[in-house]
């Protein structure tokens, strides 16, 4: 299927969980199973060019609106209700979106050694955070791709969008169907934390990774402020894996100083 952010290069497999390193199958889409998962499902897909969640705030204001003037039992009592509870919906997406609809928790666990992937190299994983394709930029949550690291040392991750349906009715938005993609240096990155993140109904092993994003070439020369990633990953080895390439090149103290300086 071409999209207008690229092509999109395989299928999604039939099982999760197993690695191949160099074939390019990603992860089936992550389940909208938790109540987080379906706050966000909710603000992006559509109906109708609207997105379900402007339509649930619709319903609920309607309902305020109409429940007095049609004599339903409670009238003005039940119709505060039902204003409060648009407003606790709008507080809560309000919350949840600067946390991207996810739950990390931070875990410390022993030293690894350093070791560099193959530039060949790709580890599944689901990614939530910014992403971006020609200029434009989005935030996702638990969207499938890979990390890899490329023969400069440059860490990339490349993640896909597919079409997709909420409760039958709502489409996933056109415009964002299709290839995203992070890209970033040892150099750029701020932290690096392991710990676990939900993803479905599953607790998977995690690491954030904070970091410079490079300034858009069209844009004024100010470094853009820090942006996190979420990497989690269905299977141990590739966390392990992902996590030592990260650390061959990269110093908490080397970072902090390169953007103090």
């Amino acid at each position: 299927m071409i999209s207008q952010n690229g092509t999109s290069p395989a299928s999604p497999p039939g099982q999760t969980g197993t690695t191949q390193k160099n074939a390019t199958t990603f992860l089936p889409d992550a389940p909208f199973a938790a109540w987080r998962t379906w706050l966000y499902a909710l603000t992006r897909a559509r109906w109708l060019g609207i997105s379900l969640l402007r339509w649930l705030f619709l319903l609920l204001i309607g309902l305020a609106v109409v429940w007095p003037l049609s004599r339903f039992p409670g009238s003005w009592a039940v119709s505060l209700v039902w204003l409060i509870m648009a407003a606790v919906l709008g507080l809560t997406v309000r919350v949840q979106q600067r946390r991207y609809f996810t739950a990390f928790q931070a875990q410390k666990i022993a030293p690894r050694l350093p070791h560099a992937l193959s530039p060949v190299d790709k580890r599944p994983v689901y990614v939530t955070g910014a992403l971006s394709v020609q200029e434009k930029m989005r935030t996702f949550t638990a969207l499938p791709g890979f990390y890899r690291s490329f023969a400069t040392r440059e860490h990339a991750l490349l993640c896909r969008v597919q079409e997709r349906r909420v409760l039958r009715i709502a489409t996933w938005p056109e415009e964002e169907v299709g290839l995203w993609y992070a890209f970033f240096t040892s150099q750029q990155i701020i932290s690096i934390q392991p710990g676990t993140q939900t993803i479905g109904r599953h607790l998977l092993p995690a690491l954030t990774v904070t970091y410079w994003p490079t300034p858009p070439l069209a844009a004024k020369p100010r470094q853009p402020p820090a942006a996190t990633l979420y990497l989690a990953f269905p299977n141990s080895d590739d966390h392990a894996a992902v996590l030592a390439d990260l650390m061959v090149e990269w110093q908490p103290a080397a970072a902090s100083e390169g953007h103090n300086g």
